[in-house]
């Protein structure tokens, strides 16, 4: 990674924990150039503005994490039970190695809700994946193997919510729970609440 590259990332990371320790609007550039130790000039250099450096993580998040769920899911070669048990496997993993990214949005999305130079890339990120929940629900539907009764798009809604509860509840206990038990217990009540 040349020099210019591997400062754009340390910028990039430091954004990335401070936005989720301190929020969006609590962090300011001074925060982030003080904690990656490089002048204003330098970050300017790399970003025209904190609002910028928002959606360049808004982008790494849709393509480290959206699109690769979407990925490893899609050439999962089972059903579409097999297919949500992988993207539970894929989140919970990908939590793990990932955790500032995937708290970033969880965290922030409250926050910027309402504002409207970051709405739009934000639910396009939400709606490409919720889409894809969808259709396997509604495949899963297809199959006989999930409950006939279920909305697939509101279906795909909850499995988004409860993921991200549970999210948000391993970093508050991280310390205190057993990985692999809480992500096998999540499986379990979802899951058989799903099936037909």
């Amino acid at each position: 990674m040349r020099q210019g590259e591997q400062t754009k990332h340390k910028i990039i990371q430091a954004a990335l924990e401070l936005f989720v320790r301190q929020g969006y609007h609590g962090t300011s550039i001074n925060d982030i150039t003080q904690k990656v130790r490089i002048t204003k000039a330098a970050f300017y250099s790399h970003f025209e503005s904190k609002g910028q450096l928002l959606l360049r993580i808004i982008d790494e998040y849709e393509f480290r994490y959206i699109d690769q769920v979407i990925r490893v899911v899609t050439e999962h070669p089972g059903d579409a039970m097999g297919k949500l048990h992988r993207a539970i496997s894929f989140n919970s993993d990908f939590a793990a190695k990932n955790p500032q990214l995937c708290l970033f949005l969880d965290y922030l999305t409250a926050e910027l809700n309402a504002d409207v130079d970051f709405l739009p890339s934000l639910k396009k990120v939400y709606d490409k994946y919720q889409s894809f929940i969808t259709g396997i629900i509604a495949e899963g539907i297809q199959e006989g193997l999930l409950n006939k009764a279920l909305n697939p798009a509101l279906t795909a809604l909850t499995f988004i919510a409860v993921h991200h509860g549970v999210l948000h509840q391993w970093s508050l206990n991280r310390y205190q729970l057993n990985g692999k038990e809480y992500v096998s217990n999540f499986r379990k009540i979802l899951m058989n609440g799903l099936k037909a």
